[in-house]
């Protein structure tokens, strides 16, 4: 049986919670603060917080991480992270990533040459992760039936979790101001491979922490005009 999810929105961020057999996971947090309005959607969703058993963070940015620590604190569910970040969960802060276009390289370039601003901007609670993995994790044996797969680019730990025809990639890729390829990567090669990854899978509908869903179709002709194929 295939988990139901809820999406909330976490300020600017998209936030999902897949339940199955009555318990939950969630993908994200969004930033600090946002804790209380994603438990109410959790006990909306006819659970109580306690049966929130892991929450899975596609990468460590403060609008993703923020409130893990709270949410963990609160529901004592397990915190699951690419081990490229954990270190940055730990210590509560996550770089600012490039740019890759003339406006965010801008904005990725002023964060970091103020560093005052990118502390305060990237930092957010810091909490140890209890499960980490390199490429892959099967989440059959937490009691899911979905995967989570390492898709690296905007981040070096950048991940996405899958089931059945829908994935949950994180920034991966957006979707919003007409475009759905990621402003900010810390390395846009890397990132032009994941979506050539991405692309061979049986995935109707990706789920971005930004904007609306994205259709295989839709992807298929963005990632036209970058020329990757």
């Amino acid at each position: 049986m295939n988990p139901r999810v809820i999406s909330t929105k976490a300020r600017f961020t998209n936030v999902f919670l897949l339940i199955q057999d009555g318990k939950g996971l969630l993908v994200d947090t969004g930033s600090r603060g946002q804790s209380g309005k994603i438990q109410k959607a959790i006990t909306s969703a006819g659970l109580a917080i306690t049966d929130l058993k892991y929450i899975f963070l596609t990468h460590t940015h403060y609008d993703h991480a923020g409130s893990a620590a709270d949410l963990q604190a609160l529901s004592g569910a397990k915190v699951i992270v690419h081990a490229r970040e954990a270190g940055f969960l730990k210590n509560g802060f996550t770089p600012i990533p490039k740019g890759t276009s003339p406006g965010f390289k801008f904005i990725s370039k002023m964060g970091k040459i103020k560093n005052s601003i990118e502390r305060k901007v990237g930092s957010y609670p810091a909490l140890i992760p209890d499960i980490t993995f390199d490429h892959f994790l099967n989440l059959e044996e937490l009691g899911f039936d979905a995967k989570i797969v390492h898709t690296p680019g905007h981040t070096e730990g950048s991940s996405s979790l899958i089931f059945a025809d829908r994935a949950f990639v994180g920034d991966c890729l957006f979707n919003f101001a007409g475009t759905i390829y990621p402003g900010f990567a810390d390395d846009e090669l890397q990132l032009h491979k994941t979506w050539k990854q991405i692309l061979e899978w049986e995935i109707k509908w990706f789920y971005p922490a930004h904007g609306k869903r994205v259709g295989m179709d839709q992807l298929k002709k963005a990632a036209g005009k970058k020329n990757i194929a």
